[in-house]
């Protein structure tokens, strides 16, 4: 942990940034004492309180955030942070790009209506603060691409449909099941190498809003789900005609051996290594 001179009491834990997601700013912190002066960003700011809470702007009453809850704010909107008394504040900071936050609301309604904005600082919603947790996890775990993709594409939008008014394209897109039965084949063809949520939603012929509503729905599962089984399934059956595991972990794109090995266990219950010896 980075202790940060001249801010007492403010205990940075983690950062990341995450190119694939447009630039995504991940910021994990504690801080107790220390409560900052109002400010500004030129991006938009989504804060996530794990633990305690904190005041966001002075002088509102409704805009004190506590635990499980969002801060939604917009680029430019001077805000201030006071921890609670003698509890402090445990929070996830996300920094999205404004450009980036256009082309999520552009994927939503299927328009380009500039740039969107929330209309409220709070938000108490639980699906979305778990929605933000699991990108956070995504991210910090370097999950695979779709994943992450996927991920930011469905949470940011939902704060956007919640919570900024967008109202999605209601218009059908495409033929639906047709365009599912397309997703699963291309995923099944694309085991070994990154695949991102635009090429599947290109062979899809589905907007990726759309398709990752779509695809659930459908299946079950998200594309990045299904894919993960898909290539446990794939590393499964070349384990049984003896390729070692890391041969197999290559073969069926996973990121280093450690991944397979936790991924493998979480869908088998055994390790690679001890499922290969069962044949």
């Amino acid at each position: 942990m980075a202790h940060h001179e001249g801010f007492p009491g403010l205990e940075e834990v983690r950062f990341a940034r995450d190119e694939d997601l447009g630039g995504l700013e991940v910021r994990l912190a504690r801080y107790k004492d220390f409560a900052f002066a109002n400010h500004w960003h030129d991006c938009f700011s989504i804060g996530a309180a794990l633990n305690g809470g904190s005041l966001c702007i002075r002088n509102r009453d409704n805009s004190v955030i506590r635990t499980g809850q969002l801060c939604l704010l917009n680029p430019g909107q001077v805000h201030s942070g006071v921890p609670a008394r003698d509890v402090g504040i445990t929070y996830l900071m996300f920094y999205v790009d404004p450009g980036e936050m256009r082309r999520v609301a552009t994927r939503v309604t299927g328009r380009d209506d500039g740039c969107p904005e929330f209309h409220s600082v709070i938000s108490a919603d639980p699906e979305l603060f778990q929605a933000m947790l699991r990108l956070d996890r995504a991210v910090f775990g370097k999950g695979g691409l779709l994943t992450r993709e996927s991920l930011s594409l469905s949470a940011l939008a939902e704060l956007l449909v919640r919570n900024g008014h967008l109202r999605p394209d209601a218009r059908r897109d495409g033929d639906e099941p047709g365009a599912v039965s397309r997703a699963r084949e291309y995923l099944a063809d694309n085991l070994s190498g990154p695949v991102s949520l635009d090429d599947l939603a290109r062979a899809a012929g589905l907007s990726a809003y759309h398709l990752l509503r779509v695809f659930k729905k459908a299946v079950g599962v998200t594309p990045h789900a299904w894919l993960t089984q898909l290539r446990v399934e794939r590393a499964r059956r070349l384990l049984l005609q003896g390729v070692s595991p890391a041969e197999a972990a290559l073969a069926t794109g996973f990121y280093d051996q450690s991944h397979f090995t936790n991924t493998f266990r979480r869908f088998m219950g055994v390790t690679p290594r001890r499922y290969r010896l069962l044949r």
